[in-house]
């Protein structure tokens, strides 16, 4: 855990000295989270609603590109979660309107031995910027990584099962940048 803070510091000043504006800010709004699993051609899935808070830090690049990286903890309903998105943002010009796309972090908080609590997601989405302060978006994040433990995956290919796990997520919500 420490060395992917060390990553995400490293990350932050390297954009930052390429930036030529930084903006923090605040979001918040509606999440549905899809937990699914399969095996042997059968998927079972699970729909949860909730909702999102985070803070976010965007990078100017220029006019038209930004980076865009934000924590967000979000729950659904018993299960609680963090997102950390690196949305690379393009603002189509004069419009307001923006197209983003990046990898995205999603960690179960929950303690289950059964599934990992990282996964890497890949994720889309598109915004409108209400004002200069004010934006609206929506971002979906496929995941990329399969959620059942080492452990899991094991057991299952002794017998050549394949199994499979997967957290999506779709978030749609407000922002403010100070």
């Amino acid at each position: 855990m420490f060395k992917k803070l060390i990553f995400i510091a490293i990350l932050f000043i390297g954009v930052n000295s390429f930036a030529q504006e930084v903006d923090f800010g605040v979001q918040a709004g509606y999440t549905n989270v899809k937990v699914a699993a399969s095996s042997m051609g059968v998927e079972v899935s699970e729909n949860a609603s909730g909702f999102y808070v985070g803070f976010l830090t965007d990078f100017e690049l220029n006019e038209n590109w930004h980076i865009q990286p934000s924590v967000n903890y979000f729950n659904a309903e018993e299960t609680d979660f963090l997102s950390i998105p690196v949305m690379l943002q393009y603002y189509i010009e004069n419009s307001g309107f923006y197209l983003q796309a990046g990898p995205q972090g999603t960690i179960v908080l929950e303690d289950d031995p059964s599934t990992n609590a990282f996964g890497l997601d890949a994720a889309f989405g598109a915004g409108y910027h209400i004002n200069e302060n004010f934006f609206i978006e929506a971002r979906y994040g496929f995941e990329l990584t399969n959620r059942y433990s080492k452990d899991i995956q094991d057991q299952a290919d002794q017998y050549d099962v394949d199994l499979d796990s997967g957290v999506n997520t779709l978030m749609i919500g407000v922002g403010y940048k100070f």
